[in-house]
């Protein structure tokens, strides 16, 4: 059986993507911020310059954020072309793991608002709570609690039989709802996460 894996890339692309709504929100502050530079200067040299200091941070986090959406695209593209090398389960209990996207929300998006976007010491703090919750984030299942990865697909927490032995796992799939008694098709992508 060929699995689906959660390579490094792609746990920096489903990074990203659920930071985007942090990342939209950054960048329309840095934009009212400097709302006074909001107007072409041409391409002078001095107009380059004050077009990156003003708005650097914006251009950057537009340029991961579409990184992040299309690497997300390819992860899913490939995860939907594997599952056909998954294995059919039987699920004996299901519980809709969708709302944990709005405490992340809550949680790790919403505290960065307020921060100003030309204040370097902000911006560095901004960058060094990222970090540290990217370790974590890749180290633990909350690689699959993604507010963007939500729009598009839905996360259950299931429990299911696999070769007469029960096991529980998150499970990504584009289905709405599951039933308990249900039989779907799932591959593994990671210890404790399926796509189905």
């Amino acid at each position: 059986m060929k699995k689906a894996s959660l390579t490094n890339s792609s746990l920096v692309v489903l990074f990203l993507t659920s930071y985007i709504p942090l990342f939209g929100l950054l960048i329309l502050r840095q934009i009212k911020q400097n709302r006074d530079f909001l107007h072409f200067g041409g391409f002078k040299f001095e107009s380059i310059i004050i077009a990156f200091l003003k708005f650097g941070l914006s251009y950057f986090l537009i340029l991961i954020s579409l990184f992040g959406i299309v690497g997300v695209k390819f992860l899913l593209s490939n995860f939907k072309t594997k599952i056909n090398n998954g294995q059919i389960v039987k699920i004996k209990e299901v519980e809709n793991k969708n709302s944990e996207a709005i405490g992340y929300i809550s949680t790790y998006i919403v505290p960065f608002i307020f921060q100003d976007t030309n204040d370097v010491f902000d911006l560095t703090s901004i960058l060094i709570v990222l970090i540290i919750i990217f370790v974590i984030y890749t180290k633990s299942n909350m690689v699959v609690i993604n507010p963007i990865l939500n729009i598009t697909h839905s996360l259950f927490q299931i429990e299911f039989t696999q070769n007469s032995i029960t096991r529980k796992s998150l499970l990504i799939t584009e289905q709405i709802d599951i039933e308990v008694g249900q039989e779907i098709k799932i591959n593994q992508i990671s210890k404790g996460i399926n796509y189905g």
